[in-house]
This record gives C-alpha cells, sequence and structure tokens, in this order.
C-alpha cells in the first residue's frame, strides 16, 4: 500500500505518505529476491473463486492510492523495468486535480484524464477511490453509495469498463459499508490492516502492509515476517 513515491517535501503534513524512489526500488528488488511475482486483483479472484488453481511463486499485489503524477514519474518506471504491475486507486472527482480532501496538506497534481488511459494502455490496473475521498463510514448509507456508485460509473466511462476494486478511503468501513461496496457492484475491496489474505479473506476487506518512509529492507522483511507473507528461510 503506497501513496506516493517521492522524497519527503520540508512542508509535508504527513510524511508518513511518502517512500523515496531509491527506498522504493530497494523494495521491489527485494521482493523479486524473496520469490514474490505480481499479480492483479483478477488473478486473486480467480484464486479465491476455483480451488484447483494454484499460484507457482509468491503473489503481491502493489497498490497505489490517489493517483498522484509522481507514480508516472517514479513509481511506473522502476516496476515496469522490473516487469512488475500494479493498481493505483483514483478519485474520481478530482481526475487531473489535487488532493483537495486533504486541505492542511500540500497541493500535488493528480493524473489527468489522458495519462490514465495511456497508463491502462502500458498495463497499469486501475480502482475507484470513491468520488471525493471522505471516510465512508461515517456518512449514512445514502451518501455512502453515491460515493461508491458515482466513482464507478465516472470511472468506467474513462477506462471504457468499469472497476471491480475499490479502496476505502482512511482505511475507513464498516460492515454496512462492505455490504454497499458489493451492491455497487466491485468485487472486491481494500483497506490497511497488514497480515496475509487468503481464500477465506472477506474479499470486501482485503489488509494491506503500508511502508513507512526511510523502512530498511531488514525492516520490512521483518514485517513480511510477521504478517506471515514470508516464512523462515
Amino acid at each position: 500500500m503506497y501513496h506516493k513515491i517521492d522524497e519527503v517535501p520540508p512542508d509535508a503534513r504527513y510524511p508518513g505518505n511518502y517512500v523515496s524512489p531509491d527506498d522504493f526500488a530497494q523494495q521491489l528488488d527485494a521482493l523479486l529476491e524473496w520469490g514474490y511475482q505480481t499479480i492483479d486483483f483478477g488473478e486473486w479472484l480467480r484464486y479465491r473463486a476455483d480451488s484447483s488453481w494454484r499460484f507457482l511463486v509468491r503473489p503481491v499485489i502493489i497498490t497505489f492510492d490517489d493517483g498522484y503524477t509522481c507514480f508516472d514519474r517514479n513509481a511506473w518506471p522502476a516496476l515496469r523495468a522490473r516487469g512488475m504491475t500494479a493498481t493505483v486507486f483514483l478519485v474520481a472527482g478530482q481526475i487531473g486535480g489535487t488532493n483537495a480532501w486533504d486541505s492542511e496538506e500540500r497541493q500535488e497534481r493528480l493524473l489527468d484524464a489522458r495519462r490514465i488511459r495511456e497508463l491502462r494502455q502500458e498495463g497499469v490496473q486501475f480502482g475507484s477511490h470513491s468520488l471525493t475521498h471522505v471516510p465512508l463510514a461515517r456518512l449514512s448509507p445514502r451518501e455512502a453509495m453515491h460515493e461508491l456508485a458515482e466513482s464507478r460509473t465516472r470511472l468506467g466511462d474513462l477506462l471504457d469498463a468499469p472497476p471491480d476494486v475499490f479502496a476505502y478511503p482512511f482505511s475507513n468501513q464498516s460492515a454496512e459499508v462492505r455490504r454497499l461496496a458489493r451492491e455497487a457492484g466491485y468485487l472486491a475491496a481494500v483497506r490497511g490492516g497488514g497480515r496475509m489474505n487468503t481464500r477465506r479473506t472477506d474479499p470486501y476487506g482485503l489488509r494491506r502492509i503500508k511502508p513507512e518512509p526511510g523502512m530498511t529492507i531488514a525492516q520490512l522483511r521483518r514485517i513480511l515476517f510477521f504478517e506471515r507473507y514470508l516464512s523462515i528461510s
């Protein structure tokens, strides 16, 4: 679970959302060294539905919330050079805009429609991160459904197909919000929280690990081991 692959600006209010390009590249190399191979959510859903289907390698889905332009500038070249894929969750009401939902944070540009379509052709997968990036569990069911459904409709128009996967803004969700995500047509949804996802994991409550700024490879390895993403070797 990443947000921004860039150096931390001195005026950043939330530096925890940054990972430097050098650290990110080292993390990708470590994942490859540990036997990981990136997959997309469609492959995970197939694995969940078909008990006879097996991964030949350790699968990992690399995700980016919000859709900052630094994904295009710093993350995608590193991923592509290593033959790795990623899923970017877009805030449908802010395409080509900025992170207006964080009014106290420095405003940074988000991917515009033209580049999103190009990245789609290059192999990047996209999902929804709501319409306006609000914590859905704090809204009424009607308001939450609007965020879920309208973002899926708008992104469907942009991508020529509605996205199947949703990322809860601020990882804020509940049993009711998960039910609404299903009703809105999503096949899966993600939050934070770490831990391994298996066939038994609720597909509308998939968990992710968020690397922190300055995290060493040894620290990442310890976290993956603790969260059961790595076995003793």
